[in-house]
């Protein structure tokens, strides 16, 4: 049970109290006016420290209230103390060079006074795991010295968006060594000693193909900025981000956990004749009151052929066409935590029952998820698992009737790119496609033998969380292009594909997976197996704990 503080936190040194009655991250408002105050002032405090709270050693914790998950501040600490460790170990790194990171900023709703809901960049989030938008920070890297800048507010600030924290709090609550202004950021660097600035510069994000933009501060010219230690910074980063820590995986443990249960709501309550967006308002309801108000991207809740659109409910599909009586639904959603996500899919028939065509196409996609799931450990390289996962659904799908013909011809011919557009998989924490996909240096399109999109293709590490996540789609323009090729068509049993079609659209199933020592720990825990969806849709109770989650000890041979 977590019991969030309801009164002030009393000063624990003589800088809280020289802070406690100054205005922090800015503004006025001294001790004497305060003083004048107390007698007025209503005793109960008009906010406490919100998501931020201390327990009974003093340490600092994040959660969303009473049952939901505590994330203690110190997780922070650690990443910068592991980042800086890997920095030290590169010999491009210089021994008074200085992190720079900038926070997210709040943007505005084009030319409106109202703004995007704010969420804070990921990189600031892993290293010091603040809320406030607008903040900067530095990192000396041969001792982890931690400095976070804060906006200066002004007293009007108090009106519209509450009381301004002192910068006491702000060093109590996020475990840095100092907090300063923004305007103060030169005052800062010089104060540790910098001689050489790093920024995170180096290669495009790979799915948005989208930079970082260079922090902007005041006196940022009297520095010299690395070019190459920005680049090595860039790495180390995401392959620290890559292997996540004992606190990293109970907080997506707990991700995971919720979105089971959101999942779980949304199939018992799923019906034909309901417009599809009731899922995706059931499942943000039912994470909401579990903590976490956010989901890790946008909910993808299609039903019959929509479930062949791979990231349907974006605002132009936006979840809301009407459920027919019999369909398939695919629900692709996950809950956000303190910045991590999850990213579940469930794919159910909406009468409860599968009938013989969804069966066929559950099963292979099943089967493939297992195939993987019961292979990869560290040192398996993902690729292969792709591979794997494509010739499983070829041989299930050939059982099917669907396919005729060798499955090694169809391997070689790409059959299964037509059926599966996209990669198994990717990792996953601060990102939804979170980053560490391909080692430094190496890239996508390094291997021509993979035309699908896929996120990760390197040799998997204890500690990774990645997703398991194969599909089988009935894409019309690609079963068209398919239909017309001569070769290809010749693996294709026209009857039993239009048999498919309609009844299915598409199945997709992902799971949450740890990689560990010899094999991998699932995080999502929801019904998999035909008959386990079927009882759980029919009222049966289902255990949603980390205590029941599937754990596999990886097996070896030929793939």
């Amino acid at each position: 049970m977590v019991v969030l503080s309801s009164a002030p936190l009393p000063p624990t040194s003589q800088t809280d109290a020289d802070a406690a009655g100054v205005s922090s991250h800015g503004g006025g408002g001294g001790g004497n006016k305060r003083a004048r105050l107390e007698g007025v002032l209503p005793k109960d405090p008009l906010v406490t420290d919100g998501t931020i709270s201390f327990d009974s050693r003093r340490e600092a914790f994040f959660s969303m209230g009473e049952g939901t998950h505590r994330v203690p501040m110190t997780m922070h600490a650690d990443n910068r103390a592991r980042l800086c460790a890997a920095l030290r170990a590169r010999a491009e790194i210089s021994a008074e060079a200085v992190v720079v990171l900038q926070g997210g900023e709040e943007k505005s709703v084009y030319d409106t006074d109202t703004n995007w809901s704010f969420k804070q960049e990921s990189n600031f989030q892993y290293l010091f795991g603040v809320k406030e938008p607008g903040c900067l920070a530095a990192l000396r890297v041969r001792d982890a010295r931690a400095v976070l800048l804060v906006p200066i507010m002004g007293e009007e600030y108090q009106a519209w968006c509450g009381p301004i924290k002192p910068p006491a709090w702000f060093q109590r609550a996020y475990g840095v060594d100092q907090v300063a202004c923004v305007e103060e950021a030169r005052s800062a660097l010089e104060g540790l000693g910098a001689k050489e600035l790093l920024f995170l510069q180096g290669d495009a994000n790979r799915d948005s193909g989208l930079k970082l933009p260079e922090p902007d501060f005041e006196g940022k010219a009297a520095f010299q900025v690395s070019a190459t230690g920005s680049r090595v910074l860039w790495d180390e980063m995401n392959e620290c981000r890559l292997i996540k820590s004992e606190d990293e995986l109970e907080i997506l443990q707990y991700v995971n956990d919720v979105s089971s249960c959101a999942h779980i709501e949304v199939m018992r309550g799923a019906r034909s004749g309901q417009r599809e967006h009731l899922a995706e308002a059931t499942f943000r309801y039912q994470s909401a009151v579990r903590g976490c108000f956010r989901t890790g991207y946008d909910c993808i809740c299609g039903s019959g052929r929509r479930n062949a659109i791979l990231h349907y409910g974006h605002p132009a599909e936006p979840n809301s066409e009407l459920v027919v009586e019999g369909a398939m639904r695919l629900h692709d959603m996950g809950a956000e935590y303190h910045g991590y996500c999850a990213d579940v899919t469930c794919s159910f028939p909406v009468s409860g029952r599968f009938d013989a065509a969804q069966r066929a196409v559950y099963g292979a996609v099943w089967a493939a998820t297992l195939a993987v799931e019961q292979r990869v450990k560290p040192g398996v390289c993902y690729k292969d698992m792709h591979r794997l996962a494509q010739r499983t659904m070829l041989v299930k799908m050939k059982e099917a009737g669907l396919f005729v013909g060798e499955v090694e011809a169809m391997v070689a011919a790409g059959l299964m790119s037509f059926f599966m557009p996209h990669g198994l998989g990717h990792c996953l924490g601060l990102d939804v496609h979170d980053v560490g996909g391909y080692a430094p240096g190496a890239f996508r399109g390094d291997d021509a033998s993979i035309k699908e999109n896929l996120r990760l293709g390197r040799e998997l590490k204890q500690g990774m969380v990645i997703t398991v996540e194969p599909g089988f789609y009935f894409i019309d323009y690609l079963i068209q292009k398919l239909l017309d090729d001569p070769q290809l068509s010749s693996f294709v049993d026209e009857v039993r594909l239009r048999e498919l079609w309609g009844p299915v659209g598409g199945v997709r199933i992902e799971d949450d997976v740890v990689i560990t020592e010899d094999g991998c720990r699932v995080l999502t825990c929801v019904p998999r197996e035909i008959s386990e969806v079927e009882a759980v849709m029919a009222g049966q109770e289902w255990m949603v704990s980390s205590s029941c989650c599937r754990k596999y000890k990886a097996v070896s041979g030929k793939l």
